[in-house]
């Protein structure tokens, strides 16, 4: 058997190219865990009408790029990912459903939004704190869809990291603050809070019990195709973070 690492000290081409490895392992079979130490699920496969628009894997999010493969999955640990169920069900019964833009997060991705973002309010800083709760797949930025999947009004897009974007709406569109509440509600009856800076932001709220995730590990039964090396620079440079911060629990 064939182990591959996603690492922690991957640089932006070798990032997208383990995350491919992890997102070919989670596509052949979407309903076992990928990974033994921690367990990472694929949250369509606990309920397959859960809408995922990753925007990570596309050019809507603060960096104008890609940092994920375009059809990565969205992963959490097993017991997060059925909170999410939950709170999808719940939607449902009301005629809504949830749509999520991120969930679990390589440390190496993180590492490059805050390289962009530098603004600890809504970008966790990696070297002074806990990290971001991504990283632990223990966290998801979700929104509110109707039944069949439509997006609809909330305070501001995704990455809009304005004081609009705050978990308390305070404008005059009724519409808006009746989503957001609906969508707060049903995740908090899941077991998630939501972060002050951030509307679409939610960590389960027993996180502490969970472990963070300095890598994850992969078990394949045959190994991935070989990828050329790029060619070696003119000059050598570290390209990851190193620090083992300490953050605020709530921070992305």
């Amino acid at each position: 058997m064939s182990r591959f690492l996603l690492s922690s000290r991957l640089g932006f081409g070798a990032t997208l190219r383990a995350v491919a490895v992890l997102l070919t392992l989670t596509v052949a079979a979407p309903s076992r865990a990928v990974g033994t130490e921690p367990d990472l699920v694929n949250v369509r496969s606990i309920d397959p009408t859960i809408a995922v628009e990753l925007r990570y894997a596309g050019t809507r999010n603060v960096t104008g790029r890609p940092l994920y493969p375009s059809n990565m999955p969205a992963l959490l640990r097993p017991s997060v990912a059925q909170k999410v169920a939950d709170a999808h069900r719940y939607l449902r019964t009301r005629g809504f459903g949830l749509k999520i833009w991120d969930a679990y997060r390589p440390k190496a991705t993180h590492d490059q939004l805050w390289d962009t973002a530098r603004n600890s309010d809504y970008v966790a800083d990696p070297t002074a704190g806990r990290g971001s709760l991504h990283t632990w797949g223990v966290a998801i930025d979700a929104t509110l869809v109707t039944a069949r999947g439509a997006e609809v009004k909330m305070p501001t897009d995704f990455d809009e990291f304005t004081p609009a974007a705050m978990l308390k709406y305070t404008g005059p569109d009724k519409t808006v603050g009746y989503h957001l509440r609906l969508l707060q509600s049903a995740m908090a009856r899941a077991g998630f809070y939501g972060m002050r800076t951030e509307w679409w932001h939610f960590v389960v709220k027993d996180w502490q019990n969970y472990r963070a995730i300095p890598a994850v590990t992969i078990v394949s039964q045959t190994p991935a195709p070989a990828t050329p090396a790029p060619p070696a620079p003119a000059t050598s440079s570290s390209n990851g973070a190193t620090g083992q911060g300490r953050s605020a629990p709530g921070m992305r």
